[in-house]
């Protein structure tokens, strides 16, 4: 998987170039989610996983006031962090994806919003999706966003946009042809004041790729 990090770095950065200018305000980037998709459904799902197998990692950093990482790490019992995106419009080895993600802390509050964007492959089974985040908003909030194995950030209101990345190798089974389940995912996302998740597109997953190697 962190050579399929590395790959998707580079191909980000290729495609973005020096478009990114908006203040990234929050991150946040999960490794061994486990992914599934329904093919009568369309729909593909990534969840937190607490076996030997899928022991799901990663962390949510906010650079708002004081800052602050709270931290999920392998095998976190309290929170949850869920995906949900349709596959719609399959063409070739791309199609639509929109759906939406929440993260939940150790207490209940949650960071979630809604997700857009597109489904590629280059073959081999590797799936990639980048998109766009909007509606992305804390709620059940109690102030501070806490993670189930330690470090916080204060929450703070407001409606944001943002991009998000993912990628995974699901076998060679064809681009969404067929049911398939437990598959490990990445996934990483940025968050930043709206207007501004479009000099983002295709950059959602480098600050949380790097802060993972």
């Amino acid at each position: 998987m962190k050579n399929f990090a590395r790959i998707a770095a580079v191909a980000v950065v290729a495609a973005a170039g020096s478009a990114a200018s908006a203040d990234v305000i929050l991150t946040f980037g999960f490794n061994d989610l486990v992914g599934s998709y329904n093919n009568t459904t369309g729909q593909f799902a990534a969840v937190n996983g607490e076996t030997d197998a899928f022991s799901t990692s990663g962390d949510v950093t906010s650079f708002v006031g004081m800052g602050g990482t709270a931290n999920y790490l392998p095998g976190f019992a309290s929170g949850s962090v869920t995906l949900n995106i349709d596959v719609t419009n399959k063409v070739g080895n791309t199609a639509d994806g929109a759906g939406s993600f929440s993260i939940v802390d150790a207490d209940g509050d949650v960071l979630s919003g809604d997700i857009s964007g597109t489904w590629n492959t280059p073959g081999f089974g590797v799936y990639f999706f980048d998109g766009l985040l909007s509606n992305v908003q804390f709620s059940n909030s109690a102030s501070t966003f806490d993670g189930p194995s330690g470090g916080s950030f204060d929450t703070f209101a407001g409606n944001f946009e943002g991009a998000l990345v993912q990628l995974f190798t699901a076998g060679n089974s064809g681009f969404f042809s067929s049911d398939w389940r437990d598959v490990a995912v990445l996934v990483n996302g940025n968050i930043v004041p709206a207007p501004g998740a479009a000099a983002l597109a295709g950059l959602a997953g480098l600050v949380g790729l790097r802060r993972r190697r």
